[in-house]
């Protein structure tokens, strides 16, 4: 049996239905307190207390949860409304309707190591995710090649080996490139998609 990728700590971003399309004012980042079974306990922001109306018992919701191995789209319900910091939300498996490899990217400085015909060289990271990497580099590099890099995920920890395919998302921006992870152990995706949990709630203590 697979292991249950919902653990504590993960982020759930809901979107709640006012009934007026406001986009992104609709959705609200929250983090698992203790999930289970049928149930989320999950956090909710003190500063998106203008939803509690459309947030009573019974009220319905879509649930993103940002897991490990992508995230998870639920059509979901509240079980208790948000009280103190916390709210509680049905989790159906039943009522999953998508589930696909996304993951969470936030702009992230670290060294990044790619081993090319010419030589290993030392490139500057410009976000991470647990997809991949966007990065810098002064020279041309052909769409759709592979290669052998390391990333430095932190400080003081062993670099992350890694197979990759090089992408050119934004043609507008030369230097630019993206390394999408082909081959890359889930310990250590694991890790990549932390450090990018931890880097979010860092930023949302800013605002």
């Amino acid at each position: 049996m697979a292991p249950n990728p919902v653990k504590r700590g993960l982020k759930v971003q809901i979107e709640v239905d006012t009934g007026v399309s406001l986009g992104a004012r609709n959705r609200v980042d929250c983090y698992i307190i203790e999930p289970d079974y049928d149930r989320l306990t999950i956090s909710f922001p003190e500063a998106r207390s203008d939803l509690l109306p459309y947030l009573t018992e019974g009220s319905e919701i879509k649930a993103f949860v940002y897991t490990f191995s992508g995230i998870i789209v639920v059509n979901s319900v509240v079980f208790d409304a948000p009280f103190d910091g916390r709210m509680v939300i049905e989790f159906n498996e039943e009522n999953q309707v998508i589930q696909r490899r996304k993951y969470l990217r936030m702009p992230y400085i670290t060294d990044l190591y790619l081993q090319l015909e010419e030589g290993n060289i030392k490139v500057n990271t410009l976000d991470i995710g647990g997809g991949g990497v966007r990065f810098i580099y002064d020279k041309t590099l052909p769409d759709s090649m592979n290669l052998t890099a390391q990333l430095r995920y932190a400080n003081y920890e062993p670099l992350i080996k890694l197979q990759g395919m090089i992408l050119k998302k934004n043609f507008y921006k030369p230097n630019e490139y993206v390394l999408e992870f082909m081959q890359i152990k889930e310990v250590d995706r694991d890790k990549i998609i932390k450090k990018c949990i931890d880097l979010e709630r860092e930023q949302n203590k800013k605002y």
